[in-house]
């Protein structure tokens, strides 16, 4: 169903907030009565929307048999999308759902590191949760109107895996008579206030060790740098903000390095052969950092791409954010510019 026109809603990453889950349900309701098996596929935030239509058909109806499953491609379970170094909050009807799960998730997206928690949060619940990693594509593969040849094959290819889950999803009961337990109240997605301005970052402590190869040789040791105000920047080739906001970053790079400035751009999950492949054509002069199984992404508490630390002289976290940024913007340049004056 064409949810978006259905309900008068401007496509958008929360606009689906404004949908009842109860209508969801009531759409359950009148697919049971043709008889056939039922299969719900979602995407992205809508899996958070299924997961709610579902609880409620079980919590208002006892024969589940029907439905036998969820196929979600690139799930986002987050209550809000964390900013740099902030714990996840998952939502609380993912470790209230029940239902077996088939995921298929891409490689190329923020939510391929974090499809472990998310797993976790969603056995919690007693859902069987099964996983199929589709390399070398991105999120909404199947509905970009400007894709990859590798998007192009997996598209293609679409029909075949949902088959495969479908007939895996059959072999584990279906959708539960009895609704898992929710220990809180149920709510959709938060929508994230977009801002230019940095957030001060609310931890305490130094920033985490980073200590990693450089794309043209050598290590760099995030500890070397204190007494200069450092800006790790984590990224991806394949994420569009990303690429987005390299020119003000080197502008900013050139205009800021003689005052103290240093960035540090780690590119996350991705050959060196890749990475400098990609940065052939767009020239960078600050160091280019390879965190290739994404360990260092894990430590630093990134979840989103980009995602950027800016460190203080101590090498202390004073701003986190997530999302692109005109680094060269007066209203950033003048909070970096107070971290510059600092001692």
């Amino acid at each position: 169903p064409d949810l978006h026109s259905a309900w008068f809603l401007a496509p958008g990453r929360y606009s689906l907030n404004g949908v009842d889950p109860r209508a969801i349900e009531a759409l359950l309701e009148q697919l049971t009565e043709t008889g056939k098996e039922i299969f719900l596929l979602a995407s992205g935030r809508t899996t958070a929307l299924a997961l709610r239509a579902l609880r409620e058909y079980q919590l208002d109806h006892r024969d589940t048999r029907r439905i036998r499953g969820l196929i979600s491609i690139g799930p986002r379970l987050f209550l809000r999308t964390p900013q740099g170094g902030e714990a996840p909050v998952f939502l609380p009807v993912a470790s209230a759902s029940n239902v077996p799960v088939f995921i298929l998730q891409p490689r190329n997206t923020s939510g391929y590191w974090d499809i472990g928690g998310l797993i976790r949060e969603l056995e919690r619940g007693g859902a069987p949760v099964f996983v199929q990693v589709l390399e070398d594509v991105r999120d909404g593969f199947h509905i970009r109107s400007e894709y990859t040849p590798k998007e192009q094959a997996a598209t293609a290819h679409l029909p075949a895996i949902l088959v495969q889950a479908m007939d895996l999803l059959e072999r584990h009961g279906g959708l539960p008579p009895e609704a898992a337990r929710m220990t809180t109240r149920d709510r959709p997605p938060e929508g994230s206030a977009g801002t230019t301005l940095l957030r001060p970052y609310h931890g305490k402590g130094p920033a985490p060790p980073l200590e990693l190869p450089r794309l043209s040789g050598g290590r760099i040791d995030l500890a070397s740098l204190r007494g200069k105000v450092v800006l790790v920047n984590f990224w991806a080739t394949w994420c569009p903000p990303c690429v987005k906001e390299i020119p003000s970053l080197q502008r900013l790079y050139r205009a800021r390095k003689g005052r103290g400035l240093e960035i540090l751009a780690v590119a996350v999950g991705e050959s060196p052969g890749k990475v400098a492949n990609f940065l052939s054509g767009r020239p960078v002069s600050f160091p280019v950092l390879l965190d290739s199984d994404g360990r260092q992404l894990k430590q630093w508490g990134v979840h989103a791409f980009p995602t950027t630390f800016v460190l203080d002289r101590s090498l202390r976290i004073r701003y986190a954010g997530f999302g692109a940024f005109a680094w060269d913007a007066p209203e950033v340049l003048q909070t970096l510019d107070r971290l510059l004056s600092e001692d």
